[in-house]
């Protein structure tokens, strides 16, 4: 019974003197089990990802959202000229620049930079397009003439015409009246009275029928 006694008395004597480190050590093995705990128990179901705001397909199989990677650039409408002249067309000496014509006025060949349209000396020449006059003038060889500015480098030019009836600087429409037809051209006296109607693209002579309507071509 004496060594029972001894043994418990050494056991107190232990525990009194490291009690500050089993508590310790209780602590610490409590806080271990509590976030094995937590760590068991925490919630594994799956964020879902952001919604998203997708069309919707469609059953035709159409995308319902096309993206036009190549966009197609808009085509500028083309410029047609009416006839330069208001009453009925009579070409008297067509438009000639690959090969040379006989002039009977001046008698000559040579190319033709434009088209004579031939009538009456009460007949008109008007403006093939609208525009701004840009030259009212007068020479010998090529009457009176008027120029039209159009824009983007074309122009227009009607020889041969009697008093213009237009000013430097006026703007014009399509049939707008220039002046008559007349002979006041001497280099082309021969041919009576007619309108010289020519065309221009950045200062270079261009065929009249490029922009004339099919049928008057």
């Amino acid at each position: 019974m004496d060594k029972k006694y001894a043994k418990n008395g050494k056991t107190k004597a232990f525990l009194k003197r490291n009690m500050y480190y089993i508590i310790m050590g209780v602590c610490i093995l409590a806080i271990g089990a509590m976030i094995t705990v937590a760590l068991l128990t925490q919630d594994k179901t799956p964020v879902p990802d952001p919604v998203q705001n997708d069309p919707i397909p469609d059953p035709a199989g159409n995308d319902p959202d096309p993206v036009d990677n190549n966009p197609e650039e808009p085509v500028p409408t083309p410029i047609v000229f009416r006839l330069p002249v208001a009453n009925e067309a009579n070409v008297q000496m067509d438009y000639v620049m690959d090969t040379v014509v006989w002039w009977s006025t001046l008698k000559v060949y040579k190319v033709h930079n434009g088209i004579d349209f031939a009538g009456a000396e009460t007949d008109t020449a008007v403006a093939a397009y609208k525009g701004v006059v840009r030259k009212v003038e007068y020479d010998a060889l090529n009457g009176h003439y008027v120029e039209i500015d159009h824009g983007n480098g074309l122009v227009t030019y009607y020889g041969s015409l009697s008093e213009p009836a237009v000013a430097v600087g006026q703007q014009v429409e399509a049939g707008t009246v220039l002046g008559n037809l007349s002979t006041s051209a001497t280099a082309e006296m021969k041919l009576g009275p007619h309108v010289h109607f020519a065309v221009y693209k950045d200062g270079k002579v261009v065929s009249p029928y490029d922009y004339l309507p099919e049928g008057d071509k």
